[in-house]
């Protein structure tokens, strides 16, 4: 079996906006959370540097992301990535890849203990699968 696992801590870059997939009526969010990781350089500066990271979360986890994640605040998530496909107005292939939420955890203080808590531990039922990349809105 292979393994395609992703864990993420990072701040979300805006206010996260839920949207419908209108033919199946999964609630859907996008989102981007940035990582920054601090290195010396060969001439002994201390460089920073920032990754930006497409997430996507469907079903009930959408819907508690999109209430409660606004801009630059900490969150850890996990799951997998998923790359699509598309082709731009020219015809040429395009591709992006994303990280599919099915785990998060809220890591700024005033979340803790909030009443949702106890709700959304358990990860997403195998049975539930992310929709095609035809159905997602976006």
């Amino acid at each position: 079996m292979d393994l395609n696992k992703v864990q993420l801590i990072g701040r979300a870059t805006n206010n996260l906006e839920v949207k419908t997939i209108e033919s199946s009526g999964t609630s859907v969010v996008n989102f981007t959370i940035v990582t920054n990781r601090k290195f010396k350089n060969r001439d002994g500066n201390v460089v920073e540097e920032a990754e930006y990271h497409r997430c996507v979360a469907y079903w009930k986890w959408a819907e508690v992301l999109g209430q409660y994640v606004t801009k630059w605040k900490r969150i850890y998530v996990e799951w997998r990535l998923r790359t699509r496909k598309r082709q731009d107005t020219e015809g040429r292939d395009r591709y992006s890849t994303e990280v599919i939420v099915d785990n998060f955890i809220f890591l700024d203080s005033k979340w803790a203990g909030a009443e949702w808590e106890d709700d959304f531990v358990e990860p997403m039922p195998e049975d539930m699968v992310a929709p095609e990349d035809e159905e997602v809105p976006f």
